[in-house]
């Protein structure tokens, strides 16, 4: 894939600013100082990240608010500390007197991309001298994530991390923007799922034999605060010889704590009878078979999410051609060192002689056929990227998995509504984001073209906020 070339809760209240003259914003282009030239035309104080009390307007913004309607084509946001309090056609409502305004003439506002798959804090370079998981390091790649206009993902959390402190310590503005997180803590696999070549990955997952241990497991979850539920079925032996009561035991536990269930399963019998038990979001590709009527019927009437994880399913082979995608500037700051060499060689080496690759990407062809289908027919549709994990990029990997989505058959603006509404419903939160709406979370991102027009557009940032404050691009 080689995209065409880019142009271009309780925070501290400051000291307020007159109202600004509206007139257009420069294009960013570096981090601390793409931040601080947006905070001075805003009127805010040039510290990154610090929220205003009084309001924002963005003006005369095409807005494409993540519901699937069409664009508004001039409109103005209001956001009030973290919250969007107004959405109006420009000129038709009035300004809180105390606003900074910015001017987003020629500028197309969209919801933050939310991932329902992902990873912070594994540190995938032998160059980096980090700790994984360390406070550090997952603060470190949510700056990337929300860099990328990825405002909310998910993670797992792993011991080394205190995940809910430093989660509580974003919630409360007492760090610069990042992307928030959601987390299933580990995730549940059936005992044949095998092992992780990486260790510490491998401790991220948790392996259940029988149905009263699942039931535990479940219980052991929700005591420890996860988020929602996550399931693997094992990749080894054929799917006739899975235990079914196992998978059935992990959901009805979890509806018991009034948890959501996300499941991964490749093959289509798995996929259509974890449905049938009652999960609410397929979190991988079907891609052993085309999907038939009665699936498509199935997550129609429980209203399943399907999110594909096409980038998922293609870094397991195209690393052998070595795509010139590696070398777009795009996802250098996603890029941890020395992870280009070693994806262009001994990655690339192993892939280019797996006697199983040519299975790997008709398999790859055969979930892209799927998901046109699936879309087509209206099923709901959301965005599991996969990134954080080995062979991925934080941020890069949202934006690949939105142009492959594209390239499959969805239309750009029926991508933006999965990677918003549609993740936002698969999590369960779009009570609160995944939409441009008044009372909303203010996670919305600028950008200076309209990505309805090429959906490569994505790239053309501007300006990201993330629960009304300005994160660093």
């Amino acid at each position: 894939m080689t995209p065409p070339t880019a142009h271009g809760r309780g925070a501290s209240t400051p000291r307020q600013a007159p109202v600004q003259t509206a007139r257009p914003l420069r294009v960013p282009r570096r981090a601390a100082g793409a931040c601080c030239v947006v905070a001075l035309l805003l009127g805010l104080s040039v510290v990154p990240g610090v929220a205003a009390q009084s309001a924002t307007v963005i003006r005369n913004a095409q807005v494409v608010d993540g519901t699937g309607r069409p664009p508004m084509p001039a409109a103005d946001i209001v956001i009030q500390g973290s919250r969007i309090v107004a959405l109006s056609a420009t000129g038709s409502g009035q300004a809180p007197p105390d606003a900074r305004v910015l001017d987003a003439s020629g500028k197309t506002v969209i919801p933050g991309i939310i991932n329902l798959r992902g990873l912070a804090g594994l540190v995938r370079s032998p160059e980096r001298t980090a700790a994984p998981f360390s406070r550090t390091e997952i603060a470190r790649q949510l700056r990337i994530y929300a860099s990328y206009g990825v405002t909310t993902t998910t993670t797992l959390g792993p011991p080394a991390a205190d995940l809910t402190d430093f989660r509580s310590t974003v919630e409360a503005g007492s760090t610069p923007p990042v992307a928030r997180t959601l987390t299933p803590l580990r995730i549940l696999t059936s005992p044949n799922s095998g092992t992780h070549e990486n260790p510490l990955v491998q401790r991220l997952f948790q392996s259940v034999g029988s149905p009263g241990e699942a039931r535990r497991a479940v219980d052991l979850l929700a005591r420890e605060g996860a988020d929602y539920i996550e399931f693997r079925e094992g990749r080894r032996g054929p799917a006739e010889s899975r235990d079914p009561l196992v998978p059935q035991a992990i959901i009805s536990q979890a509806k018991q704590h009034e948890l959501r269930i996300v499941v991964h399963a490749r093959d289509l019998q798995s996929a259509a009878a974890f449905v049938r038990d009652g999960a609410n979001v397929v979190a991988s590709s079907v891609s052993d078979k085309p999907v038939p009527d009665k699936f498509i019927e199935d997550l129609l009437v429980h209203g399943v999410v399907y999110a594909p994880a096409l980038s998922t399913d293609s870094i397991r082979f195209e690393f052998g051609d070595r795509p010139a995608w590696l070398d777009d500037r795009y996802l250098r700051r996603s890029l941890q060192p020395g992870i280009t060499g070693l994806l262009r060689g001994p990655v690339s080496v192993r892939q280019a002689l797996d006697p199983d690759r040519a299975l790997k990407m008709l398999r790859f062809n055969t979930a892209r056929r799927n998901l046109r289908r699936l879309a087509g027919a209206g099923v709901r549709i959301g965005l599991a990227s996969g990134s954080g994990f080995p062979g991925t990029f934080e941020g890069f990997s949202e934006y690949r998995e939105a142009v492959l989505m594209n390239r499959a058959g969805m239309s750009a603006a029926d991508v933006i509504r999965a990677f918003s509404q549609g993740s936002a419903t698969a999590l369960g939160i779009s009570d609160e984001r995944g939409t441009l709406r008044p009372g909303q979370t203010a996670d919305l991102v600028i950008l200076n073209a309209n990505p309805l027009d090429n959906i490569h557009n994505l790239r053309e940032l501007h300006a990201v906020f993330v629960r009304g404050r300005l994160a660093s691009l």
